[in-house]
């Protein structure tokens, strides 16, 4: 029994690649008896949950002499730790977030979202969803790109081919982050159409 959770122990190790890692086995293995000739096994993850770590269950598949004979289950916990930023005071909403707002800490990733940051690149700059508690770790829901474009701001509406190019001026009708399509009022016509925020001043259209 005991040689069965060191094995179990070592394949977990090996499987996540010397990661900050703290794996226990949750209920004693017995000993086990097999027939006489040449023992191989092999280790397979049995498990539904898909998180990076907490319960994990294995199964040690016995042959003998190349026949299966004997399967054990193995029931675990995994402890992963990992360097995540969470918010150093309260955050609100709306709020562009500084890299003096940021805290790193090593914490246990099992518990949180799977949508959790750990490059502040990917945070600095960026506007909080909602109100951020103290302590309370960034996920990918809870900030977005800041708005490029608002109401009401000037801009050139750009049709572009490989072999065309033409712009007229605009005036945003709705704030928009990169990437977004927003309405936008063409000068010189008056009509609206809906274009593609490229940066602060320009926006593309099909």
């Amino acid at each position: 029994g005991k040689d069965i959770e060191k094995v179990v122990l070592m394949h977990i190790n090996e499987s996540y690649n010397g990661k900050d890692l703290k794996p226990r086995i949750l209920a004693k293995i017995k000993d086990i008896f097999l027939p006489r000739g040449q023992v191989s096994y092999v280790i397979n993850s049995r498990s539904k949950n898909k998180k990076e770590g907490g319960y994990k269950n294995y199964e040690v598949e016995f042959s003998i002499d190349g026949e299966p004979i004997r399967k054990v289950s193995v029931r675990t916990y995994l402890k992963l730790y990992k360097e995540v930023f969470v918010a150093r005071d309260t955050i609100r909403r709306d709020q562009v977030i500084e890299e003096s707002d940021l805290l790193k800490i090593r914490k246990n990733v099992d518990r949180m979202q799977r949508e959790y940051v750990t490059n502040k690149d990917q945070i600095v700059g960026k506007i909080s969803t909602r109100t951020l508690s103290p302590s309370e770790a960034f996920n990918s829901k809870s900030i977005e790109k800041p708005a490029l474009v608002n109401s009401g701001d000037r801009l050139q509406i750009v049709f572009e081919t490989p072999f065309l190019k033409l712009s007229a001026p605009g005036i945003s009708m709705a704030k928009g982050k990169e990437g977004d399509r927003i309405p936008v009022k063409n000068m010189d016509s008056k009509i609206v159409v809906f274009a593609t925020v490229k940066n602060r001043n320009i926006v593309l259209v099909n």
